[in-house]
Formats: structure tokens, sequence, C-alpha cells
């Protein structure tokens, strides 16, 4: 594959071995090049592995076979230590449940994502709350998440993903828990985001006007990988 690419995914397989010589294959030989500032999306129905294919591309799993690349370099022979490096330095999650640590406030969730990256204490503060406030939270900066609406959290935790400068974005139906005006709110903020801060994104929706908004959009079924937009 080309240089200059952000996410590779090289003939990328996950299989689980089942009882006796059963085998469970959820995807098998997936190929996809993601560039700089680059928006991609996935449809994929539920049981088709679009979950497993995202956390092997953030490194949270390992595939069966293949090679994930990150920013040309490859990820396949890592310890755990430096996969878990690369992936706190270049990488940032967005999920269906906000996953906000409830003992936090709302700034105090986004800054963690900075100072665990390295930077001090009161610069991420700082820069945690510049964040909420471009996103409309300037009144939910000390509130945490059970004093949050739905759409409120996902704002939070789009501000916590892209705290660590990430290089690369990866979503997994971060609009699914929200009625229809907080899906375009937060997925419009999602895409200016990614385009403002120079982000590379891959995410995984059911909906299809928000995928219409996307650069490139592929199907994942049982029956294979393909580009359709």
């Amino acid at each position: 594959m080309s240089k200059g690419f952000v996410l590779e995914l090289i003939k990328l397989s996950k299989i689980y071995s089942e009882s006796g010589s059963d085998k469970l294959v959820i995807f098998k030989n997936i190929n996809l090049s993601i560039k700089s500032s680059e928006l991609v999306g996935i449809i994929a129905p539920s049981g088709t592995g679009k979950t497993s294919l995202l956390n092997i591309s953030g490194l949270l799993d390992l595939p069966s076979d293949g090679e994930v690349r990150i920013l040309n370099k490859s990820t396949k022979s890592l310890s755990i230590e430096k996969r878990n490096n690369v992936r706190r330095k270049n990488i940032g999650f967005v999920f269906q449940s906000s996953n906000l640590l409830n003992e936090f406030t709302s700034i105090e969730n986004v800054a963690l994502s900075r100072i665990i990256k390295g930077y001090r204490f009161i610069e991420a503060l700082n820069y945690a709350k510049k964040l909420l406030i471009n996103v409309g939270m300037e009144n939910r900066l000390y509130s945490r998440p059970s004093q949050l609406s739905g759409g409120e959290k996902q704002r939070v935790a789009i501000c916590r993903a892209i705290a660590n400068d990430p290089k690369l974005l990866l979503a997994d139906e971060p609009t699914g828990n929200l009625d229809g005006e907080n899906s375009k709110l937060i997925f419009n903020l999602l895409i200016d985001l990614v385009k403002e801060k120079n982000v590379s994104a891959l995410v995984a929706t059911h909906n299809l006007d928000l995928i219409k908004k996307m650069d490139r959009v592929f199907s994942l079924t049982k029956n294979g990988f393909k580009e359709i937009h």
C-alpha cells in the first residue's frame, strides 16, 4: 500500500475457534487505507464484526491474521506496552455509550485524556475548557455525567477523544443512543472537529442520513467488505 496513510488494514481477519475444530469467521481479508483528514464510514448489520474491526484498528484487540499500520508503521510485532503507547499518542475513541468516568466532572474527563499523554495538569484543564466551550458546554464544565443529558455526554466524549490530539478517531455508533435532532448535532460536531483538527476518522453507524456526509463509505456484511460510496 502507498505511503501517507494514517490507518492501513492489510488482509485483516478475525476468526474465533469454537468447540472441536469449528471456527467462527467474524471477517476475513479486509483491506482499508485512510488518508489524513478523511472521514470514512462503515455500515454493518449487528453481528458482522464492526466493533471487532474498530477495536483491532484502535489496537485494543489483535487480529487473527493480517496487519494494522498506524502512520505508516506496522504494529504487528509490538509488545503490549508499545501498542498502548501508540494508542495513547495517536488514537481517540467515541463509543455509543459515552463511557465517561462518573466521579469526574466534564472538564476533568476531558483533561484526563491529555494528562495521560504527558501534558501538565493546568495546561490540560485549560485545553479541556477551551474544547468544551467550543461545543457549547460552557455551563456544564463542572457537571458530572449523572447531571448531563445524552447529547451533552456525547459532546464531552467527543472532546475527550480529541483532547490528546489524535491522528485517528474511531467512533462506534456515536449517535446510536440519541434522538434525531441530537444525532444531527453530534454528528455535525464530529465532522467539524475532524476537519478543524486535521484528524482522520473511521465511524460505524446505522444512520443513512449521516452516512451521506462521509468522504467514503464501506459495507461490512457476512459476505465481505466493500466500498459503496
